[in-house]
C-alpha cells in the first residue's frame, strides 16, 4: 500500500510541477487582458510549489496533515471540474484528469489511514 501511496505521490508531484512550469512559461499577451495574465501565473506558481509538497510526502508519508490537505485538495478539484462539464463537452482527456484526480486520491486516503491505523508509518 505504502508503495502504491509514494508512486501516485511521485506522479501526482511531476504533474504538478509541469503544470505550473507551463503556465508560468505560457505567452499571454498582458497588455490584452493583464489580470488574466497575472491570475494565470499565480495560479501556476501554487501548482509548482504543490509539487514540492508532493515530493516532500512522498519521501515522508508520515506527514499526515500535509498528506490529507493534498488530497482533499485533488478531491475538492477533480468535484469541480466535473461540476464544470456542465459548460462544455467533455473530453477523453478532461475525463482521464478527472478521474485521475477522484479515484487515486480516495483509495490513497483510505490506504493512507489503514497504515496509520496499523502502525505502518
Amino acid at each position: 500500500m505504502l508503495l502504491f501511496i509514494r508512486i501516485f505521490l511521485v506522479l501526482y508531484g511531476i504533474i504538478a510541477a509541469a503544470t505550473g512550469f507551463l503556465g508560468v512559461t505560457a505567452s499571454f499577451d498582458p497588455l490584452e487582458n493583464p489580470a488574466m495574465d497575472n491570475n494565470h501565473r499565480f495560479i501556476s506558481a501554487i501548482w509548482a510549489s504543490m509539487s514540492i509538497a508532493f515530493f516532500y510526502v512522498a519521501w515522508n508519508p508520515s506527514e499526515v496533515a500535509l498528506f490529507r490537505f493534498l488530497m482533499l485538495a485533488l478531491f475538492i478539484g477533480g468535484i469541480v471540474r466535473a461540476l464544470a462539464l456542465r459548460n462544455y463537452p467533455a473530453t477523453p482527456f478532461l475525463i482521464f484528469g478527472i478521474l485521475i484526480e477522484l479515484i487515486p486520491t480516495a483509495l490513497m486516503f483510505w490506504m493512507h489511514t489503514k497504515l496509520l491505523q496499523n502502525g505502518s508509518l
